[in-house]
């Protein structure tokens, strides 16, 4: 059970309620609409940096799930398996993640650089030369500056996740819809 209640619609300031419209009826979202301040904004960009990016879809997928593999965020890794399927992640290559480096031999090269780059930012917040160097050549700037941002907007979705003890959902999910 989470650790204080999801937000409620009926209290929820209009903002927030127009902001969830469309949107999936899954506990993360529920969660973050508890900021009155900061949840429409969140919910916003975490929407573009899923439907906007210019990053790869299996490419993005690969980020999202080690960065929620090394923030210990099963919730993350749950949400982002099915999305990773759906992108045409294998499930080897899903299992693989969780269990690098040693199984490294499962990724082509961008892939490890992809992840190697994640840990480091994930890690120690700034990649080694060498790795931000065979990433820039994979990327244009723009997408490298999106490559980051995803990786910290997961990580701030994980630390959501694992502070407030989000609560898997147990069958498909509704949408939410303004009335």
């Amino acid at each position: 059970m989470a650790r204080i209640e999801y937000f409620d619609p009926e209290s929820a300031s209009p903002h927030i309620v127009k902001a969830l419209e469309g949107k999936k009826k899954i506990n993360i979202f529920r969660m973050i609409a508890n900021s009155d301040g900061a949840g429409a904004e969140v919910l916003a960009l975490g929407q573009r940096l899923s439907h906007g990016s210019s990053l790869d879809h299996v490419d993005r997928e690969i980020v999202i799930l080690r960065v929620g593999h090394l923030s210990q965020a099963s919730y993350e890794i749950k949400q982002h398996t099915a999305v990773a399927r759906r992108v045409g992640l294998s499930d080897e290559k899903i299992q693989a993640i969780g269990d690098y480096p040693e199984t490294e031999y499962v990724f082509d090269d961008t892939e490890l650089d992809l992840i190697a780059f994640t840990d480091a930012v994930v890690r120690e917040t700034t990649p080694p030369e060498d790795v931000f160097r065979r990433v820039e050549k994979r990327f244009t700037k723009s997408q490298l500056v999106e490559l980051v941002l995803l990786i910290g907007f997961y990580m701030m979705v994980s630390r959501v996740m694992n502070t407030f003890e989000i609560d898997h959902e147990s069958g498909p999910a509704d949408v939410f819809t303004i009335q």
